[in-house]
């Protein structure tokens, strides 16, 4: 009695191939919207965090006495002046404001004017920064 050995296969075939890679794309093109979701909240972040931070060291700036009084400016552009330093926010990203918004911080870390708020804006999101 003679018996056929069935070989076995040691990999994949084309098409087995062919249908994980389909899949592979099918949920990579689900998943799209939801990484580019995530990636603007990243930037709204960004764009908050440096306006937080150019504002307190403005602050900072004035306390430590190296200067009588530090002023930041804010621009609808979404440009932020510091006396002779210029920052940008991320492309997209503006202040919603219609003119040149300035605040002054005294040796006592004061603010004028006082309890303001600054809006910075891009398509669909909006957060407003308390400067006080």
């Amino acid at each position: 009695m003679k018996l056929n050995h069935i070989k076995k296969s040691s990999g994949f075939t084309l098409m087995e191939l062919l249908l994980v890679v389909a899949v592979l794309a099918i949920l990579a093109v689900a998943g799209m919207p939801y990484f580019s979701e995530a990636y603007l909240t990243m930037n709204d972040s960004t764009a908050e965090q440096m306006t937080v931070n150019l504002i307190s060291s403005t602050r900072s700036m004035a306390i430590a006495g190296r200067v009588n009084e530090s002023t930041i400016t804010f621009k609808s552009d979404g440009t932020i002046l510091i006396g002779d330093n210029t920052y940008k926010l991320p492309s997209n990203f503006s202040f919603d404001i219609s003119s040149d918004k300035s605040f002054t911080f005294g040796i006592d870390g004061t603010v004028s004017p006082e309890n303001q708020t600054i809006t910075i804006k891009r398509n669909g999101y909006s957060k407003s920064i308390a400067v006080k």
